[in-house]
């Protein structure tokens, strides 16, 4: 007969708030059932400490799991898979095709497609030789306004990588400029173009390496976000509250990762003339 390996309370806490957020008093009733020497004492030790190293989150009586912690978790078992596993083994998806492949990915609302995006633009910059420049190109850069948090954690960890980012933006209105001052140095450079990159302000890309993202945008989600910074000067609190309610709305969204080395060296000699390459 197999011996059972005894679960630790903390991985008890984990399996539990896997299934979502819970009050804590009911967290020690179902630790309870399975293990019904768990001291009420033990369970909040045990939750400081994942507190503490940021695995969870504790709202007044509730407690659920981190999301950038799930998030962490995610691609780091995917850069595991992709680095153990057979590179012809198609398991991890966009990780693995080759020149001319490309995968489309459809969403039906922006902030899905906007966590997919961080996430395998992550995982891309991970793979991919930190020699290279990573361009972006963004008719409005968004993203700094709706996630600050998750850009600027992501631009510390390219600065120490020794990776450069290249941001080219097609607006000139007040928040574009504003953004300018927080893209001050050589590793990460902030650029507003008058040069026309693509005559449709729905679409996006990201050049890593010999990957390329391409994003289209619903239309009418666009015409808002066009208005927003238009009509917008200040980002404050009511500002942060109506982006995050055009990032919320539904609409039909693309997403495309390809190698596509012609595409990727097209654009690169549109955008690369209004930055400096370091060494």
């Amino acid at each position: 007969m197999p011996i059972q390996k005894k679960e630790t309370i903390e991985q008890l806490v984990i399996d539990t708030l896997q299934k979502g957020a819970i009050a804590t008093v009911d967290l020690i009733l179902e630790l309870h059932k399975v293990r019904p020497n768990t001291t009420k004492q033990g369970v909040y030790r045990v939750l400081r400490k994942l507190k503490n190293e940021e695995k969870v989150v504790i709202h007044g009586k509730l407690v659920s799991l981190n999301s950038n912690w799930i998030t962490n978790m995610t691609e780091f078992f995917s850069l595991a898979q992709y680095y153990y596993s057979s590179k012809n083994s198609g398991a991890n998806g966009f990780l693995n095709i080759q020149e001319k492949d490309k995968i489309i990915y459809h969403f039906n609302n922006l902030s899905l497609l906007d966590s997919f995006w961080s996430h395998a633009f992550n995982l891309l910059a991970n793979i991919t030789s930190a020699k290279e420049p990573i361009f972006i190109y963004n008719p409005h850069e968004w993203f700094f306004y709706a996630r600050p948090e998750t850009e600027k954690t992501l631009v510390k960890v390219l600065h120490k990588k020794s990776r450069q980012v290249l941001i080219t933006v097609s607006h000139d209105d007040p928040l574009d400029k504003n953004l300018k001052r927080n893209f001050n140095n050589d590793w990460t450079q902030y650029n507003i173009t008058k040069k026309k990159i693509s005559p449709n302000d729905n679409y996006y890309f990201n050049i890593i390496g010999d990957y390329l993202i391409e994003v289209s945008i619903n239309t009418s989600i666009t015409k808002k976000i066009n208005d927003f910074f238009k009509k917008t000067e200040t980002f404050n609190d009511t500002a942060k509250q109506k982006l995050a309610d055009i990032i919320s709305s539904n609409g039909k969204n693309k997403l495309v990762i390809s190698k596509n080395s012609r595409r990727i060296e097209k654009y690169k000699k549109m955008l690369v003339k209004d930055f400096f390459i370091m060494k």
